[in-house]
């Protein structure tokens, strides 16, 4: 009995470790995530340090700034520093907040700089244009081959993150087809303090508007308006220190990179909207909300609907309308007069 005590007593602290490193059905192995982040030399920084300030500013309050023409077809934003942010497919404002998206970015010469994929906090990719280096033009590299003496031609540099829905790692695939397989749980043992710091992930903000009231001007309208808004968190490398006691503490705060913020218009007040809905009883007239009446010709429910001038009768067809009193659409009072007038004819022949 005592051997077997002994020889499970061994085997207990191998368990121990294999179950740390373990992943329950499939057994992963994942990279130190912890070294990849702090690396200057990682591909992760190398993008970002190739790419910084090629299409997109860092810094939160420093990325373009626009507006959507209309909020029927969110296709187009159209930027007030010159550009546009081009989403495809458009973005639709019944299924806000969207759970992707994919755009890109032209400047004031209609040239692409740069082009987003969002179908997640922690899954994304980033495309940006940068010049071709004399490694790209030798190796023949697509849209570099040709480039000439004054070197204009780009290329575009791609950073993806994926991590699968349910599931806590996080692939990276780097520009130059490197690609590295991490746990972002593991990110919690870089340090005892800031960890999220390190943490790379895209925050999306959107907000379809709210309803102007029903009879609100051109100038309050702006109130009500929505907006869409992404930026993305880079973790900087260094960004763990190690005290006198050796704990490791994260102080440095990450880059922040906004990719547009784009004003939706509101929707239009009820009644301008060019519908007939809500209380009204015509198009944008009537009813108790709106404060236009409606003209001669609409539909009305009472006189308190109609323009000064008419009132609520029905017409030839039977429906109630506002009508004036010289109106050529005969009421149906008017109309059974008349017939008697024409039997009292008859009766006098």
């Amino acid at each position: 009995m005592r051997r077997y005590v002994l020889l499970a007593a061994a085997v207990a602290p191998i368990l121990a470790v294999t179950a740390a490193v373990s992943v329950p059905g499939c057994a992963e192995e994942f990279e130190n995530i912890c070294t990849f982040l702090d690396d200057s030399s990682s591909c992760y920084h190398a993008f970002q340090t190739e790419t910084d300030d090629q299409c997109w500013m860092k810094g939160e309050g420093n990325g373009p700034v626009g507006n959507f023409a209309s909020r029927d077809k969110l296709d187009v934003c159209f930027l007030k520093s010159g550009g546009q942010i081009v989403f495809d497919p458009p973005l639709d404002i019944a299924a806000f907040p969207p759970k992707s998206m994919a755009f890109k970015r032209l400047t004031a010469r209609a040239e692409e700089c740069g082009s987003v994929a969002f179908s997640g906090e922690f899954s994304y990719s980033v495309t940006v244009k940068v010049p071709c280096t004399g490694a790209d033009i030798d190796a023949g590299a697509e849209g570099c081959a040709d480039a000439g003496a004054d070197n204009n031609s780009t290329i575009g540099r791609t950073l993806t993150l994926t991590t699968p829905e349910g599931r806590s790692t996080l692939d990276v695939s780097c520009a130059g087809g490197k690609s590295h397989h991490f746990n972002r749980v593991d990110i919690q043992e870089c340090a005892i303090e800031g960890q999220d710091r390190l943490q790379p992930r895209a925050v999306l903000e959107a907000n379809a508007g709210n309803q102007p009231p029903p009879d609100a001007g051109p100038d309050t309208t702006g109130d009500f308006a929505g907006s869409i808004k992404l930026r993305i968190y880079h973790p900087q490398s260094g960004a763990i220190e190690v005290n006198e006691k050796r704990e490791k503490r994260v102080e440095t705060d990450p880059v922040v990179v906004e990719y547009f913020d784009c004003v939706i218009p509101p929707p239009a007040p009820l009644c301008s909207n060019g519908q007939k809905d809500g209380l009204e009883t015509d198009i944008d007239c009537g009813g108790t909300l709106c404060e236009k009446r409606c003209d001669d010709g609409q539909s009305c429910a009472g006189n308190q609907d109609c323009a000064t001038g008419t009132t609520c009768r029905q017409d030839t067809s039977g429906f109630l309308k506002c009508q004036t009193s010289d109106s050529n659409s005969a009421s149906t009072t008017t109309g059974s007069a008349a017939g008697a007038g024409g039997s009292g004819g008859a009766g006098g022949e």
